[in-house]
């Protein structure tokens, strides 16, 4: 056991970006150096699509994740279900999910497979669809959108909240955001941002037709229905921008709080979300 009273890390995954630069590389040093050290190990590289590790997962202590933001919302959807925790290395730009950068790997990784860490647990999403005879669900950890198809028109949406009919939004589609998707599409589209630890998600319309369809941030267990009207044939269910299904009218998605959660290691203060916040917002204001 480690001073912290936690298990000591022993069977140790790694996925990672195979078109980041030096992701593989690393992602091969790693595994060859946690072997020396007499710790089980499994590597596989991450695809656009979720990659089929769920047979490796069973007694995994600690995924790391070699690649960007998108690398860790892929390998959280895949680890949530098991409660395995990620540790984020980052191979992108913004690196709001990350922890360590790749220089930063020889001196602080043991630290972490040796306890000296705190959990940084995520709220999730779940989506349920359904389309007639078809039902699909998914889990997201930044966001469920339904948005407009190929063809360049507005998408007509029925809302009901917790059962209650809410209103009906026109707009390029809608957005259903935790506050971990707080910083992503929906801050693009002009909806609040959350810090990570809040458990409520919001509700960001994408260019809506009326000034006054704004975005409202729900309580925590809040349950969204979003139901196409006619004319809105094609639009997409995006979770987390990476898992696409096309609805046609008619189509209902019912959103709410998973009972999953996803489980970052840090050593950094809580208080680093701020700062990288603050770096993020000022290169969009320079750039």
């Amino acid at each position: 056991m480690s001073a912290s009273g936690r298990q000591v890390a022993q069977t140790i995954g790694i996925l990672y970006q195979e078109h980041s630069e030096g992701a593989g590389e690393l992602a091969k040093a790693l595994a060859a150096r946690l072997r020396a050290e007499g710790r089980n190990v499994w590597q596989e590289a991450l695809q656009r699509h979720d990659a089929p590790v769920n047979d490796q997962l069973a007694g995994t202590d600690i995924v790391l994740v070699l690649g960007g933001d998108g690398s860790l919302l892929s390998a959280a959807r895949m680890c949530a279900e098991a409660s395995i925790p990620l540790l984020g290395i980052n191979f992108g730009r913004v690196g709001f999910l990350t922890e360590l950068e790749p220089g930063e790997v020889d001196e602080k990784l043991p630290f972490y497979f040796n306890g000296d860490y705190w959990i940084d647990e995520r709220a999730m999403l779940q989506a349920e669809v359904d389309a007639g005879d078809v039902q699909h669900r998914f889990i997201a950890l930044n966001d469920m959108v339904v948005v407009r198809g190929a063809l360049p028109r507005v998408i007509r949406v029925k809302v009901w909240l917790d059962g209650h009919y809410y209103n009906t939004t026109v707009a390029d589609g809608i957005i259903v955001s935790t506050a971990t998707g707080s910083t992503a599409y929906n801050l693009a589209a002009g909806g609040p941002i959350l810090h990570p630890q809040v458990r409520s998600s919001v509700l960001t319309p994408i260019a809506p037709h009326l000034a006054t369809d704004r975005s409202l941030i729900l309580e925590p267990n809040a349950v969204t229905t979003l139901e196409l009207q006619p004319g809105s044939d094609g639009a997409i269910l995006s979770a987390d921008g990476q898992l696409n299904l096309t609805l046609n009218a008619g189509a209902q998605v019912t959103i709410r709080s998973s009972q999953y959660v996803t489980r970052f290691l840090r050593r950094r203060p809580p208080t680093y979300f701020y700062r990288i916040l603050s770096a993020k917002l000022q290169d969009n204001l320079s750039g």
